[in-house]
């Protein structure tokens, strides 16, 4: 092997998956500096996005034996060409890893570079889910005025191209809380967390009031996207680099906020829009049908096409989830059961998955060697689930 030429033994080392990737560090110290190398990492990066290579992280909810409390599971998988799953590690319980008595409020950030986010708003932790590596993000040194009530509404986590770091941002609503209990006058807060330098900010920026739904938070184009009421509901989405929040309008026919619900997706490397019947509607009239729409030119409202009726659904759903392998729309039955349906074959999965009402998250990643940044000496260490 010394012999060989270093660019033969990267093209090598580059065709294999990351568990011997990692083993392999331990040959010699050339290979361990070589695997470690930001140029390997780099060349990794872009070897690592092919569909076949995604697999899939769930964090899902049980009730235990005790009514009020419950444990959180995370479980990963892979998919064959049946679309059966196959268990990638033992599951794990990530319920010290969340502030919550009632664990449903996790959401999955990301992908960004292989590293994904999971927070309940209080606690935030970064993860590899290839490496099972993990870091605690310190909290927010900013607090409210006295007298006041801050309401978080929602988590982002990106990559900066222009200074090559990750960036946490918490958008908060901060009311003014009077003795008579009612809410004031709103105003917002953005703080943003550079995880190179392990420190906080406020960016001094208003938004618009986040109009959460499942599946409704994605990491798209450096930037991240939520739904947001204007008059009507849009996208709003945050560019990680810039800082600078900007709106989408969604097709003429997806404002309706009395019927459906509505998520976000990534099919075929574009913005995709699914809506889809509440279960929690009281109109009778909601159908029975789940609706997807692409946008052809990434920013531009008028490029929006529905591509896929769904009608009738073959199961009550509760929420739909993700998008896997460009084919395979994973949904959450009202039952609390996980189940696909094949885009391609409209054949439909269910899976002895299932975790508490509303509480399936589920969010598809490459496995990658992006290391997880040290913190200071005062903050919580990378650690392994």
């Amino acid at each position: 092997m010394k012999k060989l030429p270093q660019d033969v033994v990267i093209f090598m080392l580059l065709k294999l998956p990351l568990k011997s990737l990692l083993r392999f560090k331990s040959v010699s110290t050339i290979w361990y500096t070589l695997i470690l190398s930001e140029t390997f990492f780099k060349l990794h990066l872009k070897c690592t996005t092919p569909k076949k290579d995604e697999f899939i992280l769930f964090i899902r909810t049980l009730r235990e034996d005790d009514p009020y409390k419950f444990t959180s599971i995370a479980s990963f998988f892979s998919v064959d060409d049946k679309n059966n799953l196959t268990t990638l590690f033992p599951d794990v319980d990530v319920t010290h890893l969340t502030s919550t008595s009632c664990t449903i409020f996790n959401e999955l950030i990301g992908p960004c570079h292989g590293l994904i986010t999971l927070t309940d708003s209080d606690i935030i932790i970064v993860l590899n889910p290839g490496t099972r590596k993990y870091v605690v993000i310190p909290e927010s040194p900013f607090d409210c005025p006295k007298g006041y009530y801050r309401f978080i509404e929602a988590v982002a986590f990106g990559f900066d191209s222009i200074i090559n770091d990750y960036k946490i941002i918490k958008l908060s609503d901060v009311y003014w809380d009077p003795p008579t209990d009612d809410r004031g006058p709103r105003g917002s807060r953005v703080e943003i967390y550079n995880l190179s330098i392990d420190s906080w900010r406020e960016h001094n920026i208003e938004f618009s009031s986040i109009y959460f739904t499942h599946c409704s938070e994605i990491y798209y184009k450096e930037a991240v996207h939520w739904f947001t009421i204007q008059h009507d509901l849009v996208i709003l989405c945050f560019d990680i680099s810039s800082e600078i929040f900007r709106t989408v309008e969604l097709p003429s026919v997806c404002t309706d906020l009395n019927g459906p619900r509505y998520g976000l997706a990534v099919l075929n490397d574009c913005l995709v829009l699914m809506s889809y019947p509440d279960s929690m509607c009281s109109i009778g009239h909601t159908e029975n049908v789940l609706n997807i729409w692409m946008m052809k030119e990434y920013g531009e409202s008028e490029s929006w096409i529905k591509i896929r009726t769904i009608s009738p659904l073959p199961i009550p759903i509760e929420s739909a989830l993700v998008i896997w392998k460009d084919h395979l729309l994973l949904l959450q039955t009202q039952t609390g059961y996980l189940i696909s349906y094949d885009l391609n074959s409209d054949e439909v999965k269910e899976y002895n998955l299932n975790g508490h009402h509303e509480s399936l998250r589920a969010i598809k990643y490459t496995e990658c060697l992006t290391a997880i940044p040290t913190l200071s000496e005062h903050s919580k260490q990378v650690q392994q689930l």
